[in-house]
């Protein structure tokens, strides 16, 4: 508990000096930093995007066209891919938004109605 209030009283006291100044900055982040947070982040991370993948090559559809993660950042994700279909665009989006630990979605995803001619649909079957 002293540990926690001497740390908190130190953490008052840089803020409160130099507010702005890259340096105060610094030493605030040094000051609170958490043994393992990085880690344990990075490690959510790589698992919010192998959940992403496998929804995605869990459909049919999706596993037919050009989707990628390229980045989970704490939660926020990157999307990007090409797909045949609006409604695919949209399945690939929702399907990152909705795996735990997303907190945000990028996405470029975009729709080239030329490649459905070489695309296996499900309404057509």
């Amino acid at each position: 508990m002293i540990v926690v209030i001497t740390m908190l009283t130190g953490l008052g006291a840089v803020l409160t000096s130099c507010p702005g100044n890259p340096d105060a900055e610094k030493a605030v982040q040094e000051k609170v930093k958490v043994p393992g947070l990085d880690e344990a982040v990075l490690a959510k991370d790589r698992t919010i995007k192998s959940a992403i993948l496998m929804q995605w090559n869990s459909d049919v559809e999706l596993t037919q066209e050009q989707l990628a993660v390229e980045e989970v950042h704490a939660g926020k994700v990157r999307i990007t891919g090409i797909v045949s279909r609006e409604e695919l665009k949209e399945r690939a989006e929702n399907f990152a938004k909705e795996i735990d630990g997303v907190v945000d979605v990028v996405s470029t995803i975009t729709v080239d109605e030329s490649l459905q001619e070489n695309r296996i649909n499900l309404n057509d079957l």
